[in-house]
C-alpha cells in the first residue's frame, strides 16, 4: 500500500519557519515603512495600498521616516501603519477591496487565507472586465511579494524532527483503514511507496526523503518562480459555474486546475493514486476550500482507503481535530465515504508536541 502525504503550511511552521499569511502581511508592512525613506513626495503607493500625507510640518514621507524615533516603543511595521491609519487628520489611507478583506480577516480572526479571500472577492464582483483584471493584478503582486518573503524566511533553515520522521514512515495499522475486519491479502498493510504532496513552495519535506519517498511540488517551488501556483481551486462551488460561463479570460486566469496543466506534477500525482490502494496522511494542511477540487479527487478516489489527519493541540489541551474533519468533509460529495475513510480521533494525534500547527494553510 502507498501513502500520500498532504504537506501544508503547518508543516513549515512546525519546523520554525514563519510562513503563515499573517506573518507575511506583517513583513509587507515592514517593507512599506522601510520604503518611506527616500520618498520625497507625500504619496506612498503600490497596487494594494496608498498612503497620503497632509502635514505642513512633515511634508514628505522621507521626513516622516526621519522622525520615526517617536515610535521607538513600537515595532516599525504594523504598529506604525496602525498609527498612521488612526491619525486621519494628517494621513489618508486607501486600500483595495481585496486587501481590505485580507486585513479585516487578520484583525478579527488573527489569521487569513489569501486565496479564499481572493475567490470571495472575485465571486462578489458584479462588473467584469477591467475590475477583474485589476483584482488579478493585485493577486499577482501578492504572489511576487510572497515569493520574496519566503526566500528570505527559508534562509533561516530548519532541523529534522524525529517524531515527524517516525509519523511519515511508520507502518500502516489495520485500525486506520476502512477495510478493518475484512479478510485482506497478506502484506496488504505493508507500506510501499510514499509521495509527499507539497502544497508549500519551500523544500522542507526534502529533509525526510529516503528510498521509498518522493516529493511532488504540486504548487511549484521557490527556485522556479514561474511555477508557483497561487489562486483558487474550488470547482465544486456553485459560483464557479457562473465564472466559467463568462466570456472573460480574467475570470479563469487564476484557476489552479488550469495552471496544473503547465507541468506534470498533477499527472504524477494521478499516476500515484491510480497505481495501488493508498492512505492519505495530512500534515499541516487545513484542507480548506482553496484546494477543494484537488482534494476531492484524492479523497473520493476508489483507491483511497484511509484519511488520517494529524491535528494541532493547544496549551489548554483543546485541539482542532473537529475543525479539520469539518474541512475534510467539505471536500466530499459522498458523506458515507467520508465517514468510512477518515480515521477517528482515537487513532490520531498531534503532528508535534509544540505549537507548530497553530496556523495552517
Amino acid at each position: 500500500m502507498n501513502r500520500l502525504l498532504l504537506i501544508g503550511n503547518g508543516f513549515d511552521i512546525a519546523h520554525g519557519l514563519k510562513t503563515s499569511y499573517a506573518d507575511f502581511i506583517n513583513w509587507y508592512w515592514e517593507q512599506r515603512v522601510t520604503g518611506f525613506s527616500g520618498n520625497l513626495t507625500n504619496v506612498s503607493e503600490d497596487p494594494l495600498c496608498k498612503f497620503e500625507l497632509y502635514d505642513n510640518d512633515i511634508r514628505c514621507w522621507n521626513v516622516f521616516a526621519f522622525y520615526l524615533p517617536r515610535f521607538i516603543n513600537k515595532p516599525l511595521g504594523k504598529d506604525v501603519i496602525q498609527s498612521i491609519m488612526e491619525d486621519t487628520s494628517r494621513f489618508k489611507v486607501t486600500r483595495s477591496p481585496f486587501f481590505e478583506r485580507i486585513i479585516k480577516s487578520i484583525e478579527t480572526k488573527g489569521w487569513v487565507d489569501i486565496e479564499n479571500e481572493y475567490y470571495s472577492t472575485l465571486v462578489r464582483e458584479k462588473d467584469y472586465g477591467d475590475r477583474i483584471k485589476t483584482l488579478n493584478n493585485h493577486l499577482d503582486f501578492l504572489r511576487e511579494k510572497l515569493i520574496e518573503y519566503l526566500n528570505i524566511e527559508k534562509v533561516k533553515g530548519c532541523i529534522l524532527h524525529d517524531e515527524i520522521k517516525d509519523k511519515i514512515y511508520r507502518p500502516i495499522e489495520s485500525c486506520e483503514l476502512s477495510v478493518k475486519g475484512k479478510q485482506m491479502p497478506e502484506n496488504y498493510y505493508a507500506l510501499s511507496k510514499i509521495m509527499m504532496l507539497n502544497f508549500n513552495y519551500t523544500s522542507t519535506p526534502e529533509m525526510y526523503l529516503y528510498d521509498k519517498a518522493t516529493v511532488n511540488y504540486i504548487h511549484g517551488k521557490l527556485e522556479d518562480p514561474q511555477s508557483v501556483i497561487f489562486g483558487y481551486g474550488d470547482e465544486l462551488d456553485e459560483n464557479y459555474k457562473k465564472l466559467k460561463e463568462q466570456n472573460d479570460f480574467e475570470c479563469m486566469r487564476q484557476v489552479k486546475s488550469i495552471r496544473y496543466l503547465e507541468h506534470d506534477n498533477y499527472r504524477r500525482m494521478l499516476d500515484f493514486i491510480e497505481s495501488v490502494p493508498f492512505q492519505v496522511v495530512i500534515m499541516g494542511h487545513s484542507c480548506g476550500n482553496s484546494d477543494r477540487t484537488l482534494l476531492n479527487t484524492i479523497f473520493e478516489h476508489r483507491n483511497c482507503v484511509s484519511i488520517k489527519p494529524y491535528y494541532y493541540q493547544k496549551d489548554d489541551k483543546t485541539d482542532n481535530y473537529s475543525e479539520l474533519t469539518i474541512n475534510i468533509n467539505r471536500n466530499f460529495n459522498n458523506p458515507k465515504l467520508m465517514r468510512d475513510r477518515v480515521v477517528c480521533k482515537d487513532y490520531c494525534e498531534p503532528l508535534t508536541g509544540d505549537k507548530g500547527l497553530a496556523e495552517m494553510k
